[in-house]
């Protein structure tokens, strides 16, 4: 019998002889690693530079395992985009290079799948021209298949997208649904591609069913790429909201449970009864919506309700903004988590009603329709009952209506620090591999690990398989060019600075004939900029609105003289290889600022610990980030580019040599674009006559 090393190198030896494919060692080194901690159940924390081809090192060991051993490792990303790109192209290629295949399998969250029925229900036509088309039924083939406008698109998808929770076994589209076949593939797969929110998801029902209940079932080895976010995914999954938005979604649920049953009900001579049960949930829900209204107009000072631990609530920034009467908030989701207990009471007893033994067997499917409903309204409950009991690192607070009616007034509970319960529910739960692409800073995984709480028998940074001394410069401007942002902003001379910092990106984009992703931290910021940016027609910049992020990136890959204004979500997962993209700016150190009641009480947090918040986090944080954002430029061998860092605090502060020595290493620096272009062995004029 062959050994998992054996299979990996005979993999790699194929590998090699592919068209195209450029033999890296460390690629197999990383494979051999990641088979090692499969094999002995350990836990590793890997750097896996761009380029390297982490995909492939992950998905290698993984399938040796499940031929040889029927070991279940799940795969896990951040982005649907990366877990596409895994099972679409990566996992094909990884698969041919075995004689064998283990049972592979996708899984998302449940509201990237369309829903059959409410395709059937609201948009017919759709079962022909993309539900007969669609292989996985998720929202990229949605967009792919359906031959309209993104913003026809996106209206369309909200109607046919799955909903949170469904009758599930109950529904007449059960069978032949994409999100439960997909489940059900899942439970028996060798090789899962997931993504970071549903692993999440699975462990959050371990812990809550005591290990009862799981969505995935029990598997081996947990591979977490992209894992410089899986503090992020965390943050989203623990955090709980009580708003207008929230109490539609509840009275949705009630009105789908409601149909789900009433066919029975009608059978069992309960139908009048039933429906009196939903319609005095829906009158106390919409109750509860117009008294969140009504409090958020009298709330009064201050903001924040709760904060844990106790040395955080009694910080005198935190007291600072605590509510003076937060009676009127507690009573709202106290109200709120009656209501919804009195719900499920009532159906419970509506249910044991139904009379003779015909009755009984009636609420018996009834009861195995409900099921899933009943879990979700009892986590909206938990969620109430915990904005005043925060736990661990957290903070509960109001919030008004944001401008232009975004949001409404909310309860909301934020999680600020996940490194405990990401050790107790991911960490300890089975041995993993952490990788990505910019996972150390400073040289080590000090700061992953203390934000994450993992802890590894192996780390190592492999190197880059890049030369960015030809591959790449460093532009930053000289001292004075742009004024320092933030004394710009305390003296109110901040016109000054969006025309300095327009007049650079102008040179920029003209020097590389646009082909300029520009990395903003602020949207106020970046349409500022973008308002005095008086550029010639034929370089054009498509900046980020609110939606469709992926359109106009993707209109900026199709168009090589354009350039874009992107934020938050352009600086990590985003990836132009090739003649589209030649520079990226990044504007602006993107320190967090103290200002929302996650940060304050994560600043006070440390403080309480002895320290310096600036230091300990916003600092990583910030170097991080900006490796994120440089790493958007070198993608291939072929790839050149400019580095631009145009926040001119990196000449002139203690922190900059900091930043610049987590960027790529020994790119030559300029202080002039067209010279830092021309370093690359292409000058300007000859850009522009080759994109002509």
């Amino acid at each position: 019998m062959e050994t998992p090393r054996e299979l990996i190198e005979k993999a790699f030896g194929r590998l090699a002889k592919k068209d195209g494919y450029v033999e890296r060692a460390d690629q197999r080194q990383l494979a051999l690693l990641i088979s090692d901690c499969i094999e002995g159940e350990r836990r590793g924390i890997f750097e896996a530079p761009t380029g390297l081809g982490k995909s492939l090192a992950a998905l290698i060991p993984a399938i040796a395992h499940g031929l040889l051993f029927k070991k279940r490792t799940f795969i896990a990303t951040y982005t649907n985009v990366l877990a596409e790109q895994y099972w679409r192209q990566d996992l094909p290629l990884a698969l041919s290079l075995f004689d064998e295949a283990p049972k592979c399998r996708f899984l998302i969250g449940r509201q990237r799948y369309a829903c059959r029925l409410a395709v059937k229900e609201n948009l017919p036509y759709l079962m022909d021209s993309f539900v007969k088309k669609a292989d996985l039924g998720i929202e990229t083939e949605f967009r792919k298949i359906v031959n309209k406008r993104p913003r026809e698109l996106a209206g369309e998808w909200r109607q046919i997208t799955s909903p949170p929770v469904c009758p599930a076994k109950m529904c007449p589209e059960f069978d032949s649904c994409f999100y439960y076949r997909a489940r059900r593939q899942a439970e028996g797969a060798q090789v899962l591609i997931t993504n970071h929110s549903v692993v999440l998801q699975d462990a959050l029902m371990r812990k809550a069913s005591e290990g009862s209940s799981s969505l995935l079932g029990d598997y081996d080895f947990l591979v977490v790429d992209e894992g410089h976010d899986f503090c992020n995914a965390a943050l989203s999954a623990l955090e709980f909201e009580l708003s207008e938005a929230k109490i539609k979604v509840l009275t949705g649920i009630s009105g789908k449970l409601e149909q789900t049953v009433l066919p029975l009900a009608a059978e069992a001579g309960a139908a009048r009864e039933w429906l009196e049960v939903s319609e005095r949930f829906r009158n106390a829900m919409a109750a509860c919506g117009s008294d969140l209204r009504i409090y958020a107009l009298g709330a009064g000072r201050g903001d924040l309700l709760a904060a844990s631990p106790s040395e955080v609530w009694d910080h005198p920034q935190i007291r600072s903004r605590a509510q003076e009467s937060p009676e009127a908030a507690q009573a709202l989701a106290r109200d709120a988590a009656n209501h919804v207990n009195a719900y499920l009471e009532a159906v419970k007893k509506s249910l044991k009603d139904w009379k003779g033994e015909e009755g009984q067997e009636l609420a018996g499917e009834a009861r195995d329709s409900i099921r899933g409903y009943e879990m979700y309204l009892k986590d909206f409950v938990w969620g109430c009952e915990g904005l005043f009991a925060p736990s661990g690192v957290s903070v509960s607070y109001s919030a008004a209506a944001e401008p232009l009616g975004q949001t409404g007034p909310r309860l909301r509970y934020d999680v600020v620090g996940v490194d405990e319960i990401l050790r107790e529910i991911v960490w300890e739960a089975r041995p993993f591999a952490c990788m990505s692409a910019t996972l150390s800073l400073d040289g080590d995984f000090d700061f992953f690990k203390r934000t994450t709480g993992a802890e590894a028998d192996f780390e190592e940074a492999l190197p880059s398989p890049f030369d960015f001394h030809e591959q790449a410069a460093l532009f930053i401007p000289k001292v004075g060019e742009i004024p320092d942002p933030a004394l710009a902003r305390k003296n109110g001379m901040e016109d000054a600075y969006f025309n300095a910092m327009a007049s650079v990106l102008r040179r920029l984009i003209i020097a590389g004939t646009g082909r300029t992703l520009a990395l903003f931290h602020s949207r106020r910021e970046m349409e500022a900029v973008a308002e005095r940016m008086d550029m010639p027609e034929e370089y054009p910049i498509y900046l980020q609105r609110r939606s469709f992020t992926a359109g106009i990136g993707e209109k900026f890959k199709e168009n090589v003289r354009s350039s874009l204004f992107g934020l938050r979500s352009f600086w990590t997962g985003f990836d132009a290889p090739g003649e589209t993209l030649s520079c990226v700016a990044l504007v602006r150190v993107p320190f967090e600022v103290p200002v929302d009641p996650p940060q304050l009480v994560r600043q006070a947090w440390l403080q309480s610990r002895g320290l310096d918040p600036f230091a300990s986090y916003s600092l990583p944080q910030a170097k991080m980030l900006m490796r994120q954002g440089a790493g958007r430029l070198i993608r291939r061998d072929s790839d050149v580019g400019v580095i631009a860092v145009l926040d001119p605090r990196i000449r002139l502060k203690g922190y900059g040599e900091e930043i610049l020595r987590n960027l790529p290493p020994d790119m030559r620096v300029f202080d002039d674009p067209e010279e830092a272009f021309g370093a690359l062995g292409i000058d300007s004029a000859d850009l522009r006559q080759a994109v002509e």
